[in-house]
């Protein structure tokens, strides 16, 4: 989404990330006279909250790093200690603010266990002598010599600045993805509505800023967490169930059929045994086996879950499909444009722009069936209208593919691409505003349809 120009979010690399973070230590620590490895754990026990920082180092300095514990304490009984003694030749490491020295070895497996059960409410890092609460910084982190160590701590700061930003801040949730994605606050409208389709990594991801789920307007981020935690997973459970079970015709418990399509007789946990086809007993058929199979006759909630069941697996068929013509069209479409075509780099990023709306926009289909499964649950009344619009946006899209489809093929085919970057940016602003309008339409709930009641 874009604001006057101006999209609402950037998405920013790790080292990236890193370069903020080292910006705000840098300032606090030049502008107090500090070191950088206190600045960062002041920064980190404040949850970078640089004008808080700013404001009790003006107040009382000293205080402030008494508080924090970033000041030389000297115990009575030297413990450089029993545990160092075993150390050997290793290494041995004690933080600024005590005398407790451990080795490598000890200094990983601490971190390591304290790393891994960090919470938000539970920031610092000490040092490993269980009766001793010296803070543990970067200038300690620098004196181990094994990297591992150090890209652990590393990790750990900035992903404890991330996490005390996370209102502007946020890595992408995709596995294995270390983009992170910056919200320009300033260019949100007064919600964030203005962040239209989702938010889009440049690793292809699209999700939603607020629960970091794949993004799913117009299904509310408390409806998709319900979808995906239970919902869904009924709807295949039930579907699994009419095509491979029957209902015991003695407890109604549902059976399922053995691996020997031959066998007729089933015989249930109840040990009632009926014929898979007809349901009687093996006395009643009398040897004679040209039973006619007996169909029950399924619910209206059966058929409809079915049939959401299947929009769903069709639309989610259809958005993997699209994810693929993205990848293609920049691995194969731009490359062929640019050496054949002569396109400019205007005209790629209209291409690459009009193709990742696709993708867009088949996410918003593919949620829109689990919006329609929401509204025929609690208010049926609107899913005739709700499958209207889906069929109305559906179309929509499909002239933009066409468009685009045709443009390319001209192009490659025969060389013509007058007004190519024009006429496919029209198609994808047509088409990007009907499905925000189409989203909003969604979400607003249609308070002028009456209700069942």
């Amino acid at each position: 989404m874009e604001t006057d120009g101006q999209r609402v979010y950037s998405v920013l690399t790790t080292n990236e990330v890193g370069e903020k973070m080292t910006s705000e230590i840098n300032q606090i620590s030049e502008v107090f006279l500090l070191s950088k490895s206190d600045a960062t754990l002041i920064l980190i026990s404040l949850r970078w909250n640089s004008f808080k920082a700013s404001d009790r180092l003006g107040d009382d300095k000293e205080k402030l790093l008494s508080d924090l514990g970033l000041v030389k304490v000297f115990s009575s009984c030297q413990e450089s200690d029993s545990v160092s003694s075993f150390a050997g030749h290793e290494n041995l490491v004690s933080t600024p603010f005590c005398s407790h020295e451990f080795s490598e070895t000890c200094w990983k497996s601490h971190l390591n266990n304290l790393l891994e059960r960090k919470t938000e409410e539970e920031e610092r890092v000490v040092c490993p002598n269980p009766d001793c609460v010296a803070p543990v910084g970067p200038d300690t982190i620098e004196k181990l010599t094994e990297p591992a160590v150090k890209m652990m701590y590393d990790r750990y700061v900035l992903g404890s600045f991330v996490e005390a930003n996370k209102e502007s801040i946020k890595w992408c949730p995709a596995p294995g993805c270390e983009y992170a994605i910056e919200l320009h606050e300033d260019l949100l409208e007064d919600d964030e509505s203005s962040l239209d389709l989702g938010v889009v990594c440049l690793c292809g991801h699209t999700f939603c800023w607020s629960c970091t789920l794949e993004s799913h307007r117009p299904v509310t981020c408390k409806d998709a967490s319900v979808w995906f935690s239970s919902t869904l997973d009924t709807l295949k459970s039930n579907a699994w169930l009419l095509e491979n079970t029957k209902r015991c015709p003695n407890c109604n418990c549902h059976v399922q059929r053995t691996d020997d399509p031959v066998l007729r007789m089933i015989t249930c946990i109840c040990s009632c045994s009926f014929c898979w086809r007809c349901f009687r007993s093996e006395e009643e058929h009398n040897g004679k086996w040209n039973c006619v199979e007996f169909s029950f006759q399924l619910s209206m909630r059966q058929v409809d879950d079915s049939r959401y069941l299947r929009l769903w697996e069709t639309c989610l068929e259809e958005y993997e499909n699209s994810k693929s013509d993205l990848k293609a069209i920049e691995e194969n479409g731009v490359p062929r444009l640019t050496d054949n075509c002569n396109f400019n780099e205007r005209d790629v990023d209209a291409v690459k722009e009009a193709t990742l709306l696709m993708v867009q926009c088949r996410l918003v289909l593919k949620w829109s069936c689990a919006y329609e499964y929401f509204i025929a649950m609690y208010q049926s009344a609107k899913t005739q209208y709700v499958k209207h619009l889906r069929g109305e946006a559906t179309k929509t899209l499909l002239r933009h593919i066409a468009t685009q489809e045709e443009l390319m093929n001209k192009a490659l085919t025969s060389g013509y691409f007058s007004s190519f970057k024009v006429k496919l940016s029209d198609s994808s602003t047509i088409t990007g505003n009907y499905f925000h309008e189409y989203v909003k339409t969604l979400e607003s709930g249609f308070p002028e349809i009456q209700v069942d009641t």
